[in-house]
């Protein structure tokens, strides 16, 4: 598997991937993605499979010495196998390297597998968000030093 920094020819790839991991609603649209991909303080890192079809996507934002996280989508055919927590790891030692000391990131609370997954990477409980998400929901805020 290879982890590269999306570029804008693989923004139908990034699409087809939101599609699977959000409702209609939560989608992040094509314009988002292409200033996502092209934003200087951003870095969106895709991993591909054994065929070079991208099976991953994360999203990364920097402001003075936080980072956050703001989107990570597995290929559901995939999931379970690592791919986001290898997307997060890599994020984590940009954001590192570029003068961040913490990152954030927001989750819903009945998100178990992925509460678990940031857990495991050394993410902690900060707060909830109340009616972050559409319809109401609720957001866990978390946090891992870097």
């Amino acid at each position: 598997m290879i982890i590269s920094t999306a570029r804008a020819e693989d923004l139908d790839e990034v699409l087809a991937l939101e599609a699977t991991g959000f409702e209609p609603g939560e989608r992040w649209s094509r314009e988002s993605w292409a200033s996502e991909i092209d934003h200087p303080e951003r870095l969106v890192l895709v991993r591909h499979d054994a065929h070079g079809l991208i099976v991953a996507v994360a999203s990364f934002s920097l402001a003075a010495d936080a980072s956050d996280l703001l989107r990570v989508i597995v290929h559901p055919a995939v999931r379970s196998r690592g791919y986001g927590s290898s997307l997060v790891r890599a994020g984590m030692e940009w954001a590192k390297a570029v003068g961040a000391e913490r990152m954030l990131l927001e989750v819903r609370p009945d998100n178990a597998p992925a509460v678990k997954v940031y857990t495991r990477l050394g993410f902690k409980p900060l707060s909830t968000r109340h009616n972050y998400y559409p319809p109401g929901a609720d957001a866990l805020v978390m946090a891992v030093m870097l």
